[in-house]
């Protein structure tokens, strides 16, 4: 079975243009959030909860490091094994080169093609049309039937429309009207903790990324 990172690369994926269609911030968070999803669908990894009263967040737990079988995740497992993170810490400490390893086990698989091509003659131009569908199709399938049409989604059809919905995709990706789409998602998200966790901090890392972008924007004018 594919990784949740692979799946929700496929579906933000144009199938023709080759691009993602939401943008590089986006992605890389959403990645990040799908590695740590599968590691705690898992049981390698459990969310922090809130003690005290100060209710802050503490740091994840890895509760077995005993390798998953899949490169992917055992490079994520090492990576939030290395020290006591936050969700969003794990999340933002699995955003660097992720992108890269997804797409390069989607165009090893034949699910995507690597396509070269030039611009006038000049600019190089690297883009990831789909090669095969039937996996995505079946996706977008179980996905509108959950969000459209009232279906209940198994786990792993939940955990996707959490991490969409983390990056605000899903009308990009199934349609539909904006409000309706958010009304069932958080409904729908909101019945697992663990998935409902990873969505806020992977929202959180992206946030801030582009919180710090617009800083340094600012700073420069």
């Amino acid at each position: 079975m594919s990784t949740l990172a692979e799946d929700v690369l496929q579906l933000v994926f144009d199938d023709k243009t080759g691009r993602s269609v939401i943008n590089q911030t986006y992605l890389d968070s959403v990645i990040a959030g799908a590695l740590l999803l599968d590691l705690i669908r898992l049981g390698r990894v459990v969310p922090g909860e809130p003690e005290g009263r100060d209710g802050k967040k503490r740091a994840a737990i890895v509760t077995d490091r005993t390798p998953t079988g899949d490169p992917l995740l055992d490079a994520a497992l090492a990576t939030v094994a290395e020290k006591p993170l936050t969700l969003k810490k794990a999340v933002a400490a699995l955003v660097k080169g992720n992108r890269k390893a997804v797409i390069e086990r989607l165009v090893e698989r034949g699910i995507l093609r690597h396509d070269r091509s030039r611009v006038l003659g000049i600019f190089k131009l690297t883009s990831f049309p789909a090669a095969d569908t039937e996996n995505e199709a079946a996706l977008r399938r179980a996905l509108v039937a959950a969000l459209h049409e009232g279906a209940e989604p198994d786990s792993r059809t939940a955990s996707l429309i959490a991490l969409l919905h983390s990056v605000k995709s899903l009308p990009k990706v199934v349609g539909g009207d904006k409000a309706e789409l958010k009304a069932r998602a958080d409904a729908i998200v909101s019945r697992n903790p663990a998935d409902d966790a990873v969505r806020e901090a992977v929202k959180q890392v992206w946030t801030d990324v582009e919180m710090n972008a617009a800083a340094v924007a600012a700073a420069a004018t």
